[in-house]
C-alpha cells in the first residue's frame, strides 16, 4: 500500500515539474509579436469569456441609459402637458375677453339709439333650475334701479326687475309662466299678451305663449312681435320675437308660440331701463280719474222743470 502511494506521488511530482518546465520555457519563447506562449494561451482561453462579459455589461449599460432617457422624456412630457394646459387656459381667457369685448361693443352701438336711459348690468347668478326663470344682476337700488324696471339685451326684451337690494337686483325672465308682457304684432297691429312656459310640464323649449288672440285675427308665422307699451311698464316698440307657430284650437282664441329674440341661454351683460321716455314713473300706479265732487244742495234741473 505504501508503495502504491509513493508511486502516485512520484507521478504527480513529475507531472508538476514538467508543467513548470513548460511554463518557464513558454515564457522564454518569443512568438514574434512580443507575446509569450503562455500569454497567448491565457488570451485564447479568456477572450470568449471577456466578450460575453462585455456584451452583457454593454446590454446592462444600454438598458440603464434607455431607462434614464425614458425618465427624462417622461418628465419633459409632463412639463409640456402642464405648459399646454396653462396655454389652453390663457387662450380660453383671451377668447372670453374677446367675446366680452364684442358684447360690450354691441351694447355701445345699441344704447345711443334707445329713447330712454339704461344702465349696464352683469348677470352674477341664476336660480339653477332647467329653463331658469330668474337671474341676479350686480346693480341695485344704489345704482338707480327701481322695482319693475324693464331689462333688455341687444337683441330683445329679457324681463323685469322683481326684487331690488342696495347692490343687486333679481330679474324675472319672460320665460317664467308667471310673467306677462303687452305686445303687438308689427304687421297687423294686433295686440296681445305673451308669457313664458317654464314651470309647465308641456312647455316647448324657450318658446313664449301668445294669449288672447281671436281666432279670426290676422297672424302668420314669421310675424315680428314688439312691445305695445299698453302695460305701462315696458316702452313700446322693443323687439320681443317672431311668431313660430299658429294653431286653431276650436275655441275663441288661437294657440300661438313666439320664438323670443333674446338669447336666454347665454345672458351675461344686460341693460336696465332707468327712465321711461313718456315720463311715467316705473313704480307709479295708473288709476282712472276720480269723479268731481258735486256741491251739496245743488240739484239737477231738467228742461221740463224750467
Amino acid at each position: 500500500m505504501a508503495r502504491v502511494l509513493d508511486t502516485r506521488r512520484s507521478r504527480f511530482l513529475l507531472g508538476g515539474l514538467v508543467l513548470a518546465h513548460l511554463v518557464v520555457i513558454s515564457r522564454q519563447v518569443d512568438r514574434g509579436g512580443g507575446t509569450s506562449l503562455l500569454g497567448q494561451t491565457v488570451f485564447a482561453v479568456l477572450s470568449p469569456l471577456q466578450r460575453m462579459v462585455g456584451a452583457g455589461l454593454g446590454a446592462v449599460l444600454a438598458t440603464w441609459s434607455g431607462y434614464v432617457d425614458l425618465r427624462h422624456v417622461y418628465r419633459e412630457n409632463q412639463d409640456l402637458r402642464v405648459r399646454m394646459a396653462a396655454l389652453e387656459m390663457e387662450l380660453q381667457r383671451q377668447q372670453d375677453r374677446l367675446r366680452e369685448a364684442d358684447r360690450l361693443r354691441e351694447i355701445a352701438d345699441v344704447k345711443p339709439s334707445l329713447p330712454f336711459d339704461t344702465l349696464l348690468a352683469q348677470v352674477i347668478a341664476t336660480d339653477g333650475v332647467p329653463w331658469y326663470r330668474t337671474v341676479t344682476l350686480n346693480r341695485g337700488r344704489a345704482d338707480g334701479i327701481a322695482l319693475n324696471a324693464p331689462v333688455i339685451s341687444t337683441t330683445g326684451v329679457v324681463g323685469r326687475v322683481v326684487a331690488v337690494g342696495p347692490r343687486a337686483a333679481k330679474v324675472q325672465l319672460l320665460l317664467d309662466h308667471e310673467s306677462g308682457l303687452g305686445v303687438r304684432i308689427e304687421r297687423s297691429r294686433i295686440t296681445a299678451v305673451v308669457s313664458g312656459q317654464a314651470g309647465f310640464a308641456d312647455h316647448v323649449g324657450n318658446m313664449l305663449a301668445m294669449k288672447f288672440v281671436p281666432v279670426l285675427a290676422d297672424v302668420t308665422v314669421g310675424d315680428v312681435v314688439v312691445t305695445s307699451g299698453l302695460d305701462r311698464m315696458f316702452p313700446k316698440g322693443l323687439m320681443v320675437g317672431r311668431v313660430q307657430s299658429v294653431k286653431a284650437t276650436g275655441g275663441l282664441f288661437k294657440d300661438i308660440l313666439v320664438a323670443p329674440s333674446a338669447h336666454f341661454e347665454r345672458l351675461e351683460e344686460l341693460m336696465v331701463v332707468r327712465a321711461r321716455p313718456d315720463g311715467l314713473e316705473l313704480t307709479e300706479e295708473v288709476r282712472p280719474p276720480e269723479p268731481k265732487a258735486v256741491p251739496r244742495g245743488a240739484a239737477k234741473t231738467s228742461p221740463a222743470t224750467r
